[in-house]
C-alpha cells in the first residue's frame, strides 16, 4: 500500500493518512511516497511499516549505524542534521503553543559541531542466552536484547573499553541479567565501570583492574554501593569547577552541550553580588556553583543523598562558601523554606514539577525564573501554571544535548509579568 507522508511526530515517525485515518510511518519523512505495511489498527489511528521509499525526501540520508531501527537509540539518523535541528526545534514551538498554550519566539537550536561519539557514559544490559552472556540494548517497546559490536554515539574510549568488557562477559561471575555503566571524565579521559546485580567482584577486579585508563569499579547489589577498586570517584571540570562524580550522581553525557547549557543558565540569570538564588533539583551542583561565583547567596534542593554529599564536598574542593545543600524532595523542602529569592533555576526530571513546587516557588516572588527541561510536554504544562501566576516567558533555548535522538533539552527564562516592560 502507498502513503503519502505529509507530518512528522517529535519521535520522528512520518504522519500521512489511508482512508480517512492518520496512519504513523517510523522512518519516513514529509514529502515522500511510501510503500508501507499496516502493523496496527487502532480505533482513530494506523501504525504501519515502512516497506520501500518511492519518492525520497531531500533530507533523507542513509544511517550511519548497520543497528538503526533496532536498538531503539536512535531514531533521527535517517534525515540530515540540520533537518534534525529543525524538528526538535518546531517540538518545542509545538508543545508550548498546544499544551502551555503560550505562542512565544523559540530560537533555533543549538547543535553540535560534531553530532557523533558524544556520550561519554553508556549503560549497557547483560543477560546470559545459549550459556553465553549478550551485551547491548533493549529493542523498542520490549526486554528482548540486541547485542551490539559498536554504537556511534560514545566515545572511542568508552567503547573499548566496552569491547574489553564483551570479551570477558563470561569470566565475570554475572547473574543471568545485570547491567553495566561505563563513564568517562571529560578532564582527564579516566574511566570507571558500575556493575549492578549481585556480581562476584573478585572476578570483575580481577580481569578489569589492569584496564588502561580505568580507575574505578563499583558493584551495586540490592540497593548497597561497594567499592571495588580504585579511585572512589571520577574527576569532572564542567564551566570552571572541579567535580568529584560518585557512581550513580546525574551528571551531563554530553560535556560540548554541558558548558553551553550552563552558559545560556548565567546569561538568563543576570546575577549580581547581592542577589539570593534558589535551584530546585540541583543534582551535584552542576549548575549551582558556577552561578555561585556571581550570587551572594545560593541554595541547592536535592532528593538523592548522594548527590548532595557530591555537591556539599564539590563546593568545598572549589572554596566556594556561599552555598548551602538541602537533600529531600523539592516539593517538601521548598514550601517550609521562610527565604525570598531572586532568581529561582529549576531543572526537574522528565516528570516535571510537582504543584507544591510551582506554588513554593511563585511565593518567594523571584524577579526570574529558569526552568531547565529535557522534556518539552511537561515544561510546557509547568509553564503554563506559572504564567497563570503572573510570569510571562521572555526567551526559549533549546539544545542539542542527543544528537541521532528525539531528545531535546530547552532552558526557559520566566520573568515577573509586572517586570516585563523594564526589561
Amino acid at each position: 500500500m502507498r502513503c503519502e507522508v505529509t507530518g512528522i511526530t517529535h519521535k520522528g515517525e512520518g504522519v500521512g493518512r489511508m482512508n480517512g485515518q492518520a496512519v504513523f510511518i517510523p522512518y519516513a519523512l514529509p514529502g515522500e511516497t511510501a510503500e508501507v505495511e499496516i502493523r496496527e489498527r487502532k480505533k482513530n489511528y494506523l501504525r504501519a511499516r515502512l516497506v520501500d521509499v518511492v519518492s525520497a525526501s531531500p533530507d533523507r540520508i542513509e544511517a550511519a549505524c548497520p543497528y538503526y531501527s533496532r536498538c531503539g537509540g536512535c531514531s533521527y539518523q535517517h534525515m540530515n542534521y540540520s533537518r534534525q535541528l529543525e524538528l526538535k526545534r518546531q517540538v518545542v514551538q509545538d508543545n508550548l503553543a498546544r499544551i502551555g498554550g503560550l505562542e512565544v519566539e523559540v530560537e533555533p537550536v543549538v547543535g553540535m559541531s560534531d553530532p557523533w561519539r558524544y556520550r561519554n557514559k553508556v549503560e549497557w544490559h547483560v543477560a546470559k542466552k545459549d550459556h553465553s552472556y549478550q551485551m547491548g540494548y533493549h529493542i523498542p517497546d520490549s526486554h528482548k536484547l540486541i547485542a551490539i559490536d559498536s554504537c556511534l554515539l560514545i566515545s572511542p574510549a568508552v567503547e573499548a573499553l566496552s569491547l574489553h568488557l564483551r570479551e570477558h562477559l563470561d569470566d565475570l561471575g554475572l547473574p543471568e541479567q545485570c547491567r553495566i555503566t561505563v563513564r568517562q571524565s571529560s578532564a582527564n579521559g579516566e574511566l570507571m565501570v558500575v556493575m549492578e546485580g549481585t556480581v562476584t567482584g573478585k572476578a570483575v577486579v580481577q580481569h578489569l583492574a589492569g584496564y588502561s585508563g580505568l580507575s574505578s569499579i563499583y558493584c551495586v547489589d540490592r540497593g548497597r554501593i561497594i567499592h571495588k577498586h580504585g579511585r572512589p570517584s571520577l574527576a569532572e571540570r564542567l564551566a570552571g569547577i572541579d567535580y568529584e562524580i560518585s557512581p550513580l550522581a546525574f551528571f551531563q553525557v554530553t560535556h560540548q552541550q554541558a558548558e553551553l547549557l550552563v552558559d545560556v543558565v548565567q546569561q538568563f540569570a543576570q546575577l549580581g553580588p547581592a542577589d539570593t538564588v534558589l535551584e530546585g533539583y540541583c543534582g551535584i551542583g552542576s549548575i549551582t556553583l558556577p552561578l555561585a561565583r556571581s550570587a551572594g547567596r545560593i541554595i541547592g534542593v536535592e532528593s538523592y543523598l548522594g548527590a548532595v554529599k557530591d555537591a556539599r564536598e564539590n563546593a568545598r574542593r572549589n572554596k566556594i562558601t556561599n552555598c548551602e545543600f538541602f537533600a529531600g524532595a523539592c516539593e517538601k523542602v521548598i514550601p517550609a523554606m521562610k527565604d525570598r529569592f531572586d532568581v529561582v533555576v529549576l531543572d526537574p526530571p522528565r516528570a516535571g514539577c510537582k504543584k507544591e513546587v510551582i506554588g513554593a516557588v511563585v511565593k518567594t516572588v523571584p524577579q526570574r525564573i529558569i526552568y531547565v527541561s529535557c522534556n518539552p510536554g511537561t515544561q510546557a504544562r509547568d509553564l503554563k501554571i506559572f504564567c497563570q501566576d503572573g510570569y510571562a516567558v521572555k526567551k526559549v533555548q533549546p539544545i542539542d544535548m542527543f544528537p541521532q535522538t528525539s531528545h531535546v533539552e530547552c532552558v526557559v527564562l520566566m520573568q515577573r509579568s509586572d517586570l516585563w516592560d523594564k526589561s
